[in-house]
């Protein structure tokens, strides 16, 4: 397939690419900056931009914990044509300050983004999910969803039973007897606590959520029949772009963030250790000619950031990605199009 001609200006990776919109095909520009801290550096340890071998590209999937059948998120794909505001994505574990306990906090705070979860050691449900045992000392947990609660249950196909925020979570099923010794949940919201079957608390978590979970499909749209004779392979009429959120709640910001917010972390890095930074300020354009068209001049929002403290070491420091986006109606030959990327003053 032909390309259009990039001119990229930045040290960050820019990917076009051609993605279907509700009103066709779309010419979507893709920038994403890559920054680290310092492994096992100080709670003020500033963000620099991660040498050439760590920079990270724009991913053009989902990457799963484990069997993408069964697994939630760990690293969001970047595919889509639009946005809206800005998501905040933590991948990692959370850790227990001071050694291995029973039960402790963890938190995230991205300017006006904040949330708070309560980690718990592995336990199980009483007699027909009546309550929890007490936790056991755990020294780290992963934020997966695996973990918090929610559940899809069809043992019965006539009363087929699910969490829609979470269905591969632990904790709803039909027959509470089935719970009898199950693991529970991990990790709760610490205002609306798990105490007996009974009690369906919301599903919780700072990774990214399925798009086939609550609230995402909700804005996905129609795929019926008069779709397909009428629409396919456009999106559906009725297609949200708030489909491609994919922030925990408490994690977007409906206003784009702009760079220089203040972010702290919290029993997120080995030992419990916190670290604060501030986002990096980061002013881009983008420039997209094509020929019998007027000259498209923008400066995109930043839609995504994403924190990865997973498996960091030396060769992998804690990082931060920052992503952009301009999308524009395709030309009929994509390499028809001119695009400059570069910065300029914020």
């Amino acid at each position: 397939m032909s390309q259009p001609a990039l001119d990229n200006r930045t040290e960050f990776a820019v990917a076009p690419r051609l993605l279907m919109g509700r009103g066709g095909e779309m010419l979507v520009t893709m920038i994403k900056a890559s920054f680290e801290g310092v492994h096992d550096g100080g709670p003020d340890t500033p963000l620099v931009l991660a040498p050439e071998e760590r920079t990270r590209g724009v991913r053009g999937a989902d990457i799963p914990w484990g069997d993408p059948d069964v697994s939630s998120i760990a690293y969001p794909s970047d595919h889509c044509v639009h946005k809206p505001g800005t998501d905040v994505v933590v991948v990692g574990r959370a850790y227990a300050p001071g050694g291995p306990q029973p039960t402790f906090d963890a938190r995230v705070e991205v300017g006006p983004c904040a949330k708070t979860i309560r980690l718990f050691g592995p336990r199980v449900f009483r007699q027909d999910g009546r309550g929890t045992t007490s936790p056991q000392p755990v020294e780290e947990v992963d934020l997966r969803y695996e973990l918090a609660y929610g559940g899809f249950d069809d043992s019965d196909p006539e009363q087929v039973v699910e969490e829609p925020r979470n269905p591969i979570g632990c904790g709803c099923v039909r027959d509470p007897a089935s719970l009898t010794h199950a693991a529970a949940p991990q990790i709760e919201d610490p205002a609306a606590l798990l105490s007996d079957v009974d009690v369906r608390p919301a599903p919780t978590g700072l990774g990214a959520i399925g798009r086939h979970w609550a609230p995402r499909r909700e804005f996905a749209g129609t795929y019926d029949e008069a779709w397909q004779q009428t629409r396919a392979p456009l999106l559906p009429a009725d297609f949200d772009d708030r489909f491609n959120r994919c922030a925990a709640e408490g994690l977007w910001s409906q206003t784009p963030l702009a760079g220089g917010e203040s972010v702290g972390l919290f029993n997120l890095l080995p030992g419990g250790r916190a670290w604060r930074f501030s986002l990096p300020v980061v002013a881009l354009s983008v420039s997209v000619a094509i020929p019998g068209r007027d000259l498209l001049t923008t400066r995109p929002p930043l839609d995504t950031v994403l924190i990865d403290l997973l498996e960091t070491s030396p060769d992998k420091p804690p990082a931060v990605e920052l992503v952009w986006r301009v999308a524009i109606p395709a030309p009929r030959r994509l390499d028809d199009a001119r695009i400059l990327v570069q910065e300029v003053s914020p």
